[in-house]
C-alpha cells in the first residue's frame, strides 16, 4: 500500500466507533479496548457478583522519542472512551510544556 493509499485508507469496524475514540483516532492515536470480569465471592466461596471491567488504552508516538501511553478503566465503554480522551488530552498538554515549566509546577 503507497503513501497515497494509506492517506485514503480509513479504518473500519463492524460497529460505529464512540465519538471519543474516533477523535482519539483521528488525532493519531492508536487505541485498544480490553473487556475482563472480576468474580467477588462470599467467605462461603459462594458468587457474590461479577464485576464487569472495560480497559481501554491509548498510544501516541508520532515524531516522539518516547511514545505516550494512556490508560483507563471503567464499567462501561462509554465511560472508559471518556475516561481515556481525558487522560489523552492532559497527556497531550504536559508533554508540549517546556521543562522549565515543569519545575516551577511542580514547587
Amino acid at each position: 500500500m503507497g503513501r497515497r493509499d494509506r492517506q485514503r485508507y480509513r479504518r473500519q469496524h463492524g460497529a460505529l466507533l464512540p465519538t471519543d475514540r474516533q477523535e482519539l483516532e483521528q488525532a493519531g492515536w492508536r487505541t485498544t479496548l480490553e473487556y475482563r470480569e472480576n468474580h467477588v465471592r462470599g467467605r462461603d466461596g459462594r458468587l457474590a457478583h461479577v464485576q464487569v471491567v472495560w480497559q481501554a488504552e491509548a498510544e501516541f508516538d508520532r515524531d516522539r522519542p518516547v511514545p505516550l501511553v494512556v490508560t483507563a478503566t471503567a464499567s462501561t465503554t462509554d465511560k472508559v472512551w471518556s475516561r481515556l480522551r481525558t487522560q489523552a488530552e492532559l497527556a497531550d498538554v504536559r508533554s508540549s510544556r517546556p521543562a522549565a515549566q515543569d519545575r516551577v509546577a511542580a514547587v
